[in-house]
């Protein structure tokens, strides 16, 4: 039985190793020149850096947990975030820890302060335009005092590196990097498994969906006060500034950061959030009534459900998708 994933991220690396598992002649095809998607890691002037942004895994789920740690040790390390607002640098999530410094606020009080510049920073949409599916996710105030901004049972990051991690789930399977988008088309197998855009998919046959992509600006500093501040301004168009000696406790002098810019986006650059508001949810409907005509295709992920997950829904996702395939239940 052959099997071919498309993509290399969290997603597609979760899917190789399940079904090599299961007797499957599994092989990847990446676009990227490297594996471990977004979660890709690499040493800079001696600083471990995430190259597409902070990845720090956190779960609630046991399934999940012992399921990754089959491949990596993790640290516990969890982000201690703060805010550049109005009112100066606060913590976040707003608990007791905030209030000692500007005083007890509202959730209205909280959403003017921190999250309505960042969002529609992040989004190129009015706070009031979005859906819940976004704004759901922010916490608006947490009683007490808890520095984590995760609440999850367990966190950190592989203490060997994302890398490692995906080198070790990867073991014994062919993998190709620096494909192109059709590589993968040239193959005969029994079953694919799809973890790239879903319009892309079917050739934008209804049109393009909308996603968001990120730049980011890369700096040597002298070692920051926090590893991240959100800037909750509008007149400072960056959405944060992240300080990469942090994940590891890295005691250094000079570091390595970067403050991540949102944008549309195009052909030029990686998909990272879907927009899922506006006509795209219309849109995303015709596509999936295609999904739901493939036969021996999975599509799992972010970008291939158009759902704005983190990792550990994403392998959770991909394992229940792969259990309903093998129960004979076809599901996407």
């Amino acid at each position: 039985m052959k099997a071919i994933i498309v993509g290399c991220g969290i997603s597609g690396a979760t899917a190789a190793f399940l079904l090599k598992r299961k007797g499957y002649d599994v092989e990847v095809f990446e676009t990227r020149p490297h594996i471990a998607g977004n979660c890709y890691d690499e040493i800079q002037n001696g600083v471990v850096i995430h190259k597409y942004g902070a990845h720090v895994f956190h779960t609630n789920i046991d399934k999940v947990w012992n399921f990754v740690n089959q491949f990596a040790h993790f640290n516990t390390f969890c982000p201690i975030v703060y805010a550049d607002t109005k009112k100066g640098i606060i913590p976040i999530p707003f608990d007791d820890r905030g209030k000692d410094i500007i005083g007890p606020q509202t959730p209205d009080d909280i959403v003017d302060l921190i999250f309505r510049d960042y969002s529609e920073k992040m989004w190129g949409k009015k706070w009031e335009d979005l859906p819940a599916e976004i704004t759901s996710r922010i916490p608006r105030i947490r009683e007490g005092i808890n520095p984590c901004y995760h609440k999850d049972k367990y966190h950190g990051v592989p203490i060997n590196g994302y890398v490692d991690m995906f080198t070790n789930m990867l073991d014994g399977i062919k993998v190709h990097i620096g494909c192109n988008d059709n590589d993968w088309k040239k193959k005969k197998a029994d079953l694919f498994v799809y973890t790239g855009k879903i319009d892309q998919y079917f050739d934008y046959c209804y049109g393009r969906l909308g996603y968001r992509s990120l730049i980011f600006d890369w700096a040597s500093k002298p070692k920051q006060k926090y590893f991240q501040v959100n800037e909750c301004n509008q007149d400072k168009k960056w959405l944060r500034e992240i300080d990469h000696s942090f994940f590891y406790d890295q005691n250094v002098e000079n570091t390595i950061t970067h403050r991540e810019y949102s944008c549309e986006h195009d052909d030029t650059n990686e998909a990272f959030y879907p927009e899922n508001y506006g006509d795209n949810p219309l849109l995303l409907k015709q596509y999936n009534n295609l999904v739901k005509q493939e036969h021996n295709v999975i599509f799992t992920g972010r970008l291939a459900t158009y759902k704005y997950i983190d990792l550990d829904t994403a392998i959770a996702q991909t394992m229940m998708k792969l259990d309903r395939y093998f129960n004979g239940k076809k599901s996407k």
